[in-house]
């Protein structure tokens, strides 16, 4: 410590404190009884004494040195891949890094204990587990260059496997401080192939040909042929003989068919397995895609024309992909045009309307059921004011319902959907022609009246579905709609059972496609939307995905459109073993355009991985001025790591001219003797 003065002492200095000092002395026998007059004298000299030490200006010099212990940071892998080395095994290692903290303690070396795999945690003692979903080494690079002024050096002790981040080896080459490596494993891979993904459209016609894209990935040494094979349900639709060459590389495999069928289809790719394969779960993924036909032939039989029918020829012409023949009953044999072509043209969808009137024929009706299995027709009837239950006599097993007594009052009644999403609009009440029930196995009724009796309901018998409607007043329903600003009762009901009846049903719903339904912790989920969304000019929307479990949301993510490839692209990584939710919706929507389910299984991505990296992490010491150990050679480890201090040397210049202490008891020195003076009543 040093004290010095900007401003040396000259003779009238010394006069004006001899004086100060006389005229103190002076002054403090005045009133030699009253302390009050004797504190503010005092009060007084220390103000002057300031003002004083203030003009000489000192300066206070502070200086001094002292030793820091610098720490040793220690990095430890806890990520997926360190429980699967079989030598050392992860409860080998938790015992040689316990002993390995032990001995830095006994060395009187001070470290910090990291463990890390995707994020870094710091800990008191290592608690390894190898639940972390990924290998991250960047995170270790950038928590060093925060640390560096305050560390010796550092130790990573993993297998080197970085399943995510950037290559962090030239990040380490900028450091001054030494960073050891010591590996984990052996530098064997492990033998894995699994299907890394499937690109497929999620909607197709069936007019087109169907191209599947699918992507194999191979680890360790495999030089195998095996064969890749596409199911659709249990039918193989085509198989291929591949090579793979391991190492992490990949493979594509196309498949093109044709299917027959339309609506929603299941399919599985399989991949045979090789000896020695740590994991056969992911040699497997299902996928399914909808068949749509891109112009659907409808046949609609008229028996008696009514109001519904111009409205139902409305509707169905102001569809584009559906082709529309009108047939009309003129009398018990004849139709216009002629009943012939009906029964040689194959079609999807046989409308109902007011037909029959009367009973058909044994005959007719052996002839209608062979034409609906043969083609996978759907049947479709609208109640009419001619129609009864005895007019569909024979014509209800073909519809799967059962015709009741019809003796009931036909009056208008109240009615609503059994589906309470739907049960939010004012309702006319409607008259009932049919009265008929559905068979408990196969049929769901979708609209009740009042008294219980079924208005709307559908009926499925393997691949042939059936509508029923019993009112002979939809058309009612129709001019409704017209009033409304939304879609009404018509709507819904109309667009549900054509969607349902024509198989169309999933269009939006099957918009979107994750790559695979089956994932392994820790691995990019990707999904894709193939078609864009029709907008209004100048509007945009956020397409958002969002996954749960259970009640609690884990991820939620934004989907982009790539101009490029002309389809909507968005990705995330899978989180812990289990079954997950994903559900799709605009940004300004509550409700899902699409949601459905994936799984993702108890293996790793590290787990296809498994072995150890020399060649990455001996590369990562050099760089950083450090050398590698192999586990079992740990103990030569403390060759290199050694107690290391630095000497800190500390200078402070204190100014008293620049004091706020100084200023501030001089300012509260000043209100004292104010205050006593007031009080004492002196000016």
């Amino acid at each position: 410590m040093d004290l010095s003065f900007l401003h040396e002492s000259d003779l009238i200095l010394w006069v004006a404190l001899l004086t100060g000092a006389v005229l103190f002395y002076y002054l403090s026998k005045i009133l030699t009884g009253e302390k009050w007059y004797h504190l503010l004298l005092i009060e007084r000299f220390v103000i002057f004494l300031i003002l004083g030490i203030m003009l000489f200006n000192p300066i206070l010099n502070l200086s001094g040195a002292k030793e820091k212990k610098l720490d040793w940071a220690i990095f430890v892998d806890n990520s997926a891949s360190i429980k699967y080395h079989q030598t050392p095994s992860i409860n080998s290692i938790q015992s040689g890094m316990q002993t390995f903290v032990n001995r830095l303690s006994e060395n009187n070396i001070s470290f910090k204990l990291y463990q890390f795999a995707d994020e870094i945690q710091k800990v008191s003692t290592p608690k390894l587990d190898g639940n972390g979903v990924t290998t991250n080494l960047g995170i270790i690079s950038e928590k060093i260059k925060k640390e560096e002024n305050n560390l010796a050096g550092a130790v990573i002790i993993s297998d080197g496997l970085i399943t995510e981040g950037k290559d962090p080896v030239e990040v380490f080459q900028q450091f001054r401080i030494p960073v050891h490596t010591l590996g984990i494993g052996k530098d064997t891979e492990l033998v894995d192939v699994a299907i890394q993904s499937i690109d497929v459209p999620t909607v197709v016609l069936k007019s087109d040909g169907i191209n599947v894209n699918v992507t194999i990935q191979s680890v360790g040494e495999i030089s195998d042929r095996l064969s890749v094979s596409l199911y659709n349900k249990r039918k193989l639709l085509g198989s291929k003989h591949i090579k793979l060459m391991g190492q992490g590389s990949k493979r594509e495999v196309n498949f093109r068919f044709r299917l027959k069928e339309i609506g929603k289809q299941e399919f599985e790719v399989r991949v045979s397995s090789v000896e020695d394969e740590i994991n056969i779960q992911n040699n497997r993924q299902n996928f399914n895609l909808l068949v749509l036909k891109d112009r659907y032939k409808v046949a609609l039989l008229t028996g008696s024309p009514n109001k519904n029918t111009s409205v139902l020829k409305r509707v169905l012409k102001h569809n584009p992909r559906i082709e529309l023949d009108h047939f009309i009953r003129i009398t018990e044999s004849r139709f216009r045009p002629s009943i012939k072509s009906f029964w040689q043209t194959p079609y999807e969808l046989i409308i109902f309307d007011n037909y029959p009137i009367k009973p058909l024929s044994p005959n007719f009706i052996r002839i209608l059921g062979k034409k609906i299995l043969s083609h996978q027709a759907a049947v479709m009837l609208i109640g009419g004011p001619n129609q009864s239950g005895i007019s569909l006599k024979g014509v209800t097993s073909v519809l799967g319902v059962v015709a009741q007594d019809s003796t009931f009052d036909s009056g208008p009644v109240f009615w609503d959907f059994t589906n309470e999403q739907l049960s939010n609009f004012d309702l006319p009440p409607l008259v009932l022609s049919l009265f008929l029930s559905g068979k408990e196995y196969s049929s769901d009724t979708l609209a009740l009246t009042e008294s219980g009796w079924p208005l709307w309901l559908r009926n499925q018998n393997e691949n042939i579905r059936t509508m029923v409607w019993t009112s002979p007043e939809i058309n009612t329903l129709y001019f409704n709609d017209q009033k409304l600003s939304r879609d009404g009762p018509f709507s819904i009901i109309w667009d549900q059972s054509i969607s349902w009846l024509l198989k169309t049903g999933g269009e939006h719903e099957n918009f979107f496609r994750l790559n695979k339904i089956r994932y392994q912790q820790g691995e990019m989920v990707q999904i894709t939307g193939t078609q864009p969304f029709e907008q209004k000019p100048g509007e945009t929307e956020n397409i958002i995905i969002s996954v749960t479990q259970g009640d609690e949301i884990i991820i939620t993510r934004d989907i982009s459109f790539n101009i490029e490839e002309q389809r909507w692209v968005g990705e995330f990584r899978a989180p812990g073993p289990g079954e997950y939710n994903y559900s799709i919706q605009f940004d300004s929507d509550q409700d899902p355009i699409q949601s459905n389910i994936f799984h993702v299984l108890e293996s790793q991505i590290e787990l296809n991985q498994v072995h150890l990296n020399k060649k990455m992490l001996s590369s990562l010491s050099d760089k950083a001025n450090g050398r590698f150990f192999l586990w079992g050679a740990r103990d030569s480890l403390f060759s290199k790591i050694k107690p290391k201090v630095r000497r800190e040397f500390k200078a402070e210049i204190v100014k008293f001219t620049e004091s706020r202490i100084l200023l501030f008891i001089l300012v509260l020195l000043l209100c004292m003797e104010w205050y006593i003076r007031r009080k004492r009543g002196l000016s």
